[in-house]
């Protein structure tokens, strides 16, 4: 073995090592703050009114936001005053806190919320959006500010720090259980046993998995937890508009086109199959990490791309276009707007278990 072979076998062992040890201090952490929420040493607190918290096991991909976006609605149309809370990742204001959206208006930017609370505020008018790292704080000011009634906590699985009255762990269907282990090595935040905690298991994105294995998947996931009610979600493509002017273009437009897709998503390959499922012949997909922030280089060199690939037009999704600056020539940039869909009238039976527990605070 050559000395250069020598260094190499030494690096990926010593990378190993580092591996293993963080790893082992990861789920030593996360085994720590289990317990300690679980014998009461940290405290929990309750909101005046009931919180459906959704949430996943793993890093990202699960399609929380638009899950909320979904439940939120839903309430909002059986007129009850409903709010999400929202940690408000990446946003410039996460920390300190802040109302991205009133019951009236957006007042946020997506610089101070984040894309995901400003994408919630954009498609769900008239629902206050709030951000901030102390979700009990957020609630009490939206019981205080708005008379919330209800609250739908956006990636809340793991913050035991406020009680829920329904907890709805999503689990994608291609990687329900993510891959590797846990972080740093895998992509799982907590162990799987921690599946437990749900009152409710959604499989996600079950378009990505065909029909004839949906069986296996489901016998797979409720192996671990028979008793927790399961259900399944899928994504569709429902609208398609151009950037930056939002004028809109039909769905069908997209048949047998040929396009170079791109996105900051976990996992950039759903997007490029619900391009598919609209029609759309996906010459390139070029992801990038979630939340990145597009400078006006990365545009040109996705034009660039999509000229070289012979692709009739650029497409990309709504939340990466909330980050966008404008786009600089070449083919045409389409935006895809992308819905979830539940439509197990049982899952929504569940939802409406949860309004009895309280009273409706007058105004």
């Amino acid at each position: 073995m050559g000395e250069e072979s020598v260094e190499k076998v030494g690096l990926i062992r010593l990378m190993s090592w580092l591996g293993l040890l963080t790893g082992g201090l990861y789920r030593l952490g996360i085994s720590t703050r289990l317990a300690l929420y679980r014998r009461g040493w940290l405290p929990v607190r309750r909101l005046p009114f009931p919180v459906i918290s959704v949430g996943n096991l793993t890093v990202g991909g699960s399609g929380k936001t638009p899950h909320v976006a979904l439940i939120a609605a839903y309430f909002k149309k059986k007129g009850i005053r409903v709010v999400v809370l929202s940690r408000g990742y990446g946003g410039e204001k996460s920390r300190s806190g802040a109302v991205i959206a009133t019951d009236r208006e957006i007042v946020g930017t997506v610089e101070e919320g984040g894309e995901e609370p400003y994408w919630l505020a954009e498609h769900l008018p008239g629902v206050p959006v709030i951000i901030g790292r102390n979700r009990y704080r957020s609630g009490m000011l939206a019981f205080e500010r708005f008379q919330a009634q209800l609250a739908v906590l956006d990636d809340g699985y793991q913050h035991l720090a406020l009680a829920r009255d329904m907890n709805i762990l999503l689990l994608p269907a291609h990687r329900p259980f993510g891959e590797g282990g846990l972080l740093p090595i895998g992509t799982l935040r907590e162990p799987e046993s921690q599946i437990k905690r749900a009152d409710l298991l959604v499989i996600t994105q079950a378009e990505m998995v065909p029909e004839e294995n949906r069986p296996a998947l489901q016998t797979r996931i409720q192996a671990r937890r028979p008793q927790t009610p399961l259900f399944f979600s899928s994504h569709e493509p429902r609208s398609l508009w151009r950037f930056p002017g939002r004028e809109p273009q039909p769905l069908s437009w997209l048949k047998d086109k040929r396009v170079l897709a791109f996105c900051g998503l976990a996992r950039p390959e759903s997007f490029a199959h619900s391009l598919r499922a609209a029609g759309a012949e996906v010459a390139r997909l070029v992801p990038f990490r979630d939340h990145y922030g597009y400078r006006e280089k990365d545009l040109r060199r996705l034009a660039r791309q999509a000229e070289e690939a012979e692709a009739a037009a650029v497409v990309t999704t709504e939340k990466d276009a909330l980050k966008l600056p404008d786009w600089l020539g070449g083919p045409p940039l389409f935006v895809l707007q992308i819905e979830v869909v539940l439509p197990d009238p049982e899952f929504w039976r569940r939802m409406d278990s949860v309004l009895p527990v309280f009273s409706v605070p007058s105004r």
